[in-house]
């Protein structure tokens, strides 16, 4: 705010006069700057149209050829805000009126006396100087408000499943620019002391480690309570390479432990450029924080760290016959080696029938999954199926005899090969073409990223960053454009009610949709439908 300089413009059309009133005002002190000097107000108008000048003071002449200088501030203050000051060789109280009238600060009379004008500008510097003060708070508080309704919608997108992408409009007010998601969970047991969890305490705590952060890189962060005992943090940075994604998480780890007996596992996300696939992350989230179950908690997981923990996990010793088994169960995981693959599973089921106990069963299929899906990742990296992990791992509980545990395995097997197989067949298609194509279909059904994702067999995350590398825009902006254009098909060649037409295109709310229209066509839906027959005749 110190280093801030008053911006002003002179406007008078005797040109001695012009350049002595800008003399005057850079004599008042080094917070003022002159930014334009024009002989006339169409001048003045006509470059702003051009340039968009920012200026804060506005003096000018009022008798000028053309518009006069009251005209030349009614016309600016449709263009921009700032403080006016009329000068005139008529002392004239009507002018005096009309400039009061047009909120003018100040009026003066030529000729100027020069320590009456400079203390009369040191009255305005302090009164611009107040009205910035102003709108710093009011930015603030905006600011504030912005970031509590932020906050509000992300913690309502966490908890909601199948989110047409009509409702996420409002993610496109969030910055461009590099974001990861945290999934805090604290690792409770019947010694743990979770009053911290219920004053506040901890969120607070949570707050200062990213708000310290923020102080030394550029940051941005949101922060919501999650269901049980558990948080979520988005962060964003404008650029990829300047994210601590692995230092943030690590003192949020470390500020849980700080003073309590209280323990945390966080799920990291990888890096993403769009708030609306956080739907898609949440569940890859959830899914790697299951992972706590097998290899404990008071750690950080990743994605990554998860893929090196199945691999080394994936390399554990069995019986000997098991362990082929599940190595030739592996290597058959080709949908044109079903037939092979099950003769390998009822081979493995009589081998797990040897095991003398149900944690070596358990073991077993753990590994199985590990390695399954070990080689899913390795077959491609747009799929992170480790959800099917978690389900590998509760067939034995929910499996009461071999028999149940034969047909559960068969049919999770089924899962995977489907998988297998609709990866091959699309790996000749254009992912964008089919994208784009079952949108155009689906325009008045239920749309969302992972619906969309599935459809070309690609992980979400990569699926958003791909579209938007081939295409230019997000799908968000596709899907929102798509439906609108269909809007607008239907509302010139149908009688159609506004209210049918945008249940048609996906849209429930139909003044949400009229405010979409207009946004798009600059009329509202009736109004442009009755401009458009109204060319026609």
């Amino acid at each position: 705010m110190n280093n801030r300089k008053i911006k002003a413009i002179v406007v008078d059309d005797e040109n001695r006069i012009r350049r002595g009133i800008e003399r005057l005002i850079l004599s008042c002190g080094e917070e003022f700057e002159i930014v334009g000097s024009y002989s006339s107000g169409t001048k003045l108008i006509d470059a702003y149209e051009k340039e968009n000048i920012h200026f804060d003071l506005l003096i000018t002449d009022i008798k000028m050829p053309g518009m006069n200088g009251l005209e030349l501030i009614k016309e600016m203050r449709n263009r921009a805000t700032f403080e006016a000051v009329v000068i005139s060789g008529f002392n004239d109280f009507h002018y005096v009126q009309t400039a009061i009238r047009e909120r003018a600060l100040d009026y003066m009379v030529k000729p100027l006396i020069r320590d009456e004008f400079r203390q009369q500008l040191g009255k305005i510097k302090d009164k611009i100087i107040e009205n910035w003060e102003n709108e710093q708070k009011v930015e603030i508080i905006d600011t504030q408000l912005r970031h509590i309704k932020q906050t509000q919608s992300l913690s309502e997108l966490v908890r909601s499943n199948e989110i047409d992408l009509a409702e996420l409009e409002w993610t496109k007010d969030f910055p461009r620019g590099t974001y990861f998601l945290l999934y805090i969970s604290f690792d409770l047991n019947q010694k743990s002391d979770s009053s911290v969890l219920q004053n506040g305490e901890m969120e607070k705590r949570l707050q200062d480690v990213l708000y310290g952060f923020n102080e030394a890189t550029p940051i941005l962060s949101w922060i919501w309570k999650g269901e049980e005992a558990s948080y979520w943090s988005l962060i964003h940075h404008k650029e990829s390479d300047q994210l601590q994604e692995i230092l943030i998480a690590e003192r949020l780890h470390s500020a849980i432990k700080a003073g309590t007996n209280l323990t945390s596992t966080i799920a990291l996300s990888r890096n993403f450029y769009d708030v609306a696939v956080i739907p898609s992350i949440r569940d890859r989230l959830s899914a790697l924080l299951q992972f706590r179950l097998i290899y404990g908690g008071d750690q950080i997981f990743t994605l990554s760290l998860v893929e090196d923990i199945l691999k080394e996990r994936g390399r554990i010793r069995e019986s000997k016959g098991l362990e082929i088994t599940i190595t030739r169960m592996v290597e058959s995981l080709d949908p044109l080696k079903k037939e092979e693959l099950f003769r390998h599973l009822n081979h493995y089921i009589t081998e797990l029938k040897k095991l003398s106990s149900p944690q070596d069963i358990e073991k077993s299929i753990q590994v199985l999954a590990i390695q399954t899906i070990n080689r899913l990742l390795t077959k491609s990296v747009a799929k992170d199926e480790l959800h099917l992990i978690q389900e590998a791992l509760k067939l034995t509980r929910k499996s009461p005899n071999f028999i149940e545990l034969k047909r559960n395995l068969a049919s999770w097997m089924h899962k995977v090969l489907k998988i297998f197989e609709e990866m091959n067949l699309h790996e000749s298609i254009n992912p964008t073409d089919t994208a784009k194509a079952w949108i155009m279909e689906n325009l008045g059904n239920n749309i969302t990223i992972d619906k969309i994702a599935k459809i070309v067999h690609m992980n979400p995350t990569y699926f958003c960053e791909y579209f938007k590398n081939q295409t230019g825009e997000t799908v968000l902006d596709f899907v929102t454009k798509a439906r609108i254009e269909k809007a607008k098909e239907l509302l010139l060649s149908t009688d159609l009610k506004i209210y049918d037409i945008s249940q048609q295109v996906g849209y429930n709310d139909t003044k949400y949709f009229s405010k979409l229209f207009r946004k798009h066509f600059g009329e509202v839906p009736s109004k442009y439908k009755e401009k458009a027959n109204m060319n026609l005749n």
